[in-house]
């Protein structure tokens, strides 16, 4: 059985992995100034990279040791405390 710190990791890459088709979904075939104009998409594609933010800070360090090659720091650091840290579950 994975430990809590695994299971709690393997949420937030879950809810990662939503985050990024989430945006996908809400950027295909929009060019960048159609996604400028439509306020809603913008501040949903907001969202969703906020939650990508977020949750990549909270990742353990054995997950981001496990994976040298993606770029942990940046992407935490680009929204990371926009959320309060109930919503990923901090301790």
């Amino acid at each position: 059985m994975p430990g809590r710190s695994m299971r709690r990791d393997l949420l937030l890459l879950g809810e990662m992995i939503q985050a990024a088709d989430r945006a996908h979904e809400l950027t295909r075939g929009l060019t960048l100034q159609a996604l400028q104009d439509d306020r809603l998409r913008s501040e949903s594609l907001l969202w969703n990279f906020t939650v990508l933010g977020e949750a990549a800070a909270h990742l353990s360090g054995e997950i981001k040791e496990h994976f040298p090659d993606i770029a942990w720091r940046p992407v935490g650091g680009v929204t990371h405390g926009c959320l309060p840290c109930p919503f990923f579950s901090c301790s």
